[in-house]
Order: structure tokens, then sequence, then C-alpha cells
């Protein structure tokens, strides 16, 4: 299906400026989606092409979906009314065509970002300053919690969640993965229970095993393992012709089921670990965080559709920081 996305701005009587603004915004937007879809924009008032002239080019080219975004803030009249009448329009006009409405810009912490930018540029002074000479490392983890707290927006999880989601922030000083982070049902308490049990905690990489807090987990009994570490893994990788991660946890098997399985690095690793599962071999918690442009988000995706208790990072991102941040929290809520 040969699909165009089409960028919706109100317009203004400031025509350069607006050719300028939204060249530059269409040509972004281009790089990021996949080559064969044609990116364009229109304007509701004062320029050209309105939404109109823009649609009548598209299905001229012989395009068959055509995806509208508003470049809005607000759900005024224009977003309630004026496109959705437009667009009904277009479809009695194009039945041929499927057309779709994406979301308004809105209230985005990528918008509130900006906003604040803008401020500290002219007025830096009325941005809060956090304490200085923090040396000990617990009181900084403790102050970057507190900022980590203030900083999110409320979450819609349970409190066991926030602790975990609050931990993956510090680790990746970046708030705007709290909206990435996705739980299974059951994935808090199958991990709390599989460590209180003493159960092994098995990563994908060194990164990983060397980054989780060995005093928690000796408390349970945990032992750690780094899958890599396995004598057989460089000889399965070899015959199998897959990567040495992939073939760790295929080398550990049997050991895998009830254990909590770490993931940080390797999508393959990640997508041996639910081959395993679909085979009935399944871990009590798979924290599944590979980072990456090549099948990590494909990896993940596979995990959110399996059966099996897990915790992840929607889309590219993730790494070995995130998953030790995710154990880490698990092993501090399983003491309480």
């Amino acid at each position: 299906m040969r699909s165009a996305v089409v960028i919706l701005a109100h317009g203004s009587r400031n025509e350069p400026s607006v050719r300028e603004t939204l060249d530059r915004l269409v040509g972004r937007v281009k790089s990021l989606l996949i080559q064969e879809v044609e990116v364009g924009w229109a304007v509701l008032q004062f320029n050209r092409p309105d939404l109109g002239q823009a649609v009548e080019a598209l299905v001229a080219r012989g395009i068959e979906r055509i995806v509208i975004v508003p470049y809005f803030l607000f759900r005024g009249r224009h977003i309630t009314e004026d496109v959705p009448k437009l667009i009904e329009g277009m479809r009695k006009s194009h039945p041929e065509v499927e057309f779709l409405l994406a979301d308004i810009v809105g209230l985005d912490e990528h918008m509130v970002d900006r906003v604040v930018k803008q401020i500290e540029k002219v007025a830096p002074d009325l941005l809060p300053k956090g304490p200085r000479f923090l040396v000990s490392p617990s009181d900084i983890e403790r102050e970057s919690l507190k900022i980590v707290e203030h900083l999110l927006l409320p979450l819609d999880c349970s409190e066991e969640e926030k602790v975990i989601v609050e931990r993956i922030v510090h680790s990746a000083g970046d708030r705007h993965i709290a909206s990435l982070v996705r739980f299974h049902p059951k994935a808090v308490p199958a991990g709390i229970s599989a460590i209180r049990c003493g159960s092994p905690i098995f990563t994908d990489v060194k990164m990983v095993s060397v980054g989780i807090n060995r005093n928690l987990a000796g408390n349970f009994g945990c032992p750690i393992r780094c899958a890599l570490d396995e004598p057989e893994v460089a000889e399965k990788a070899r015959e199998n012709g897959i990567t040495r991660c992939a073939a760790a946890f295929e080398v550990l098997g049997e050991r895998l089921k009830g254990a909590v399985a770490v993931v940080g690095n390797s999508p393959t690793a990640l997508l041996a670990l639910l081959d395993l599962a679909q085979r009935g071999i399944k871990p009590a918690l798979i924290v599944g965080m590979p980072v990456g442009f090549v099948q990590a988000e494909e990896s993940k995706e596979d995990l959110m559709r399996q059966d099996v208790p897990y915790i992840t990072i929607e889309g590219t991102r993730g790494g070995s920081a995130a998953a030790v941040a995710t154990v880490n929290a698990l092993l501090e809520l399983a003491g309480r």
C-alpha cells in the first residue's frame, strides 16, 4: 500500500517562516520513516497548500493511505470540528483512499523540555540548582532519586512498579524513558518471589552481572551468573552459526526454569530466551532490555506477546544500566 504523511499546521501570514519551519520538520520526520513513505505539509489558513490541495496531489500520484498529523498544541475547534469535517469530505470524494488522523502534539514531555529550555536561555536563575559538593555515593543517589520523583509525571502503575521506573530513569538520566517501561501484570510479584526463593540470576553480558548488587543478592542466596561464562558457549555458537549471547542461553537450557533472566545488551539473547520459553523452559521473570536499532525493538515486541512475566522498555532504548537498575530495584523490594 502506497502511503503518505501530511503534517497539518495552522498557518501564518508570515509565509517564509511557515515554509522554512515546516520544510525542516518534514525533512526530519521523513528521515525517521521508511524510505517509501512520502511526507509533506499543509495548512488550515493563510498559506498554501491547504489540506485539500495536498490530498488531491497525493491521490493523483496513486497514494492509497494518507496519515494526517495535526501540528497543534490544543484540541480547539480546528481539531474537534474543522479537521474531522474536512477528512469526512475527502473520504466521500476518495473512498478508495484510507485516511488516518493522528493525535495532536499536545502536552508531551519533550515539549515541556523545550519550554524550560527557552526559559533557561533568557532567565537561567529561575531554574533550581541541586546541592553542590555531594561526595557520598548514597547521598548522590538519594538526591538523584528525589529529583527523578519530582520530574516525573504521575505514573499509572503500582508503587512497586514506580520504584523500578524511577530507578531506570535514574540510570538513564532521561525521564522520557519512564513512559516506555512495560510490565507484565505478574512481573514484579514473580521477580520478588524468585529472589526470595534464592533463584539464580542469569545475565547476557558481564556488564550486567557486575552491576547487580551482590550484597543484596547474597541476602537471599541468589547466585549471579553471566551466561557467556559457560564453557560450551563458543563451540555452540560456531556449530549453529549464532551469536555467543544467543548460544549462551541455549547452553543454560533447563537451568533457566524459575530463574531471573536478564538481557541488557543482546537482542539475539532475548530471542533465544523466547524460543526456550516457547519450548516450555520459562524463567520466573525476563528483564528484557536489549538496546539498538537491529532486532532490539522487534525482540521486545515479541517478548510482550509471550506468556511469561517480563519487564521491558518499548522501542530501541534499553541497555545494561537500565537492566541492572531493574534487578537492583527488585532486590531492594524483596528485602522490604
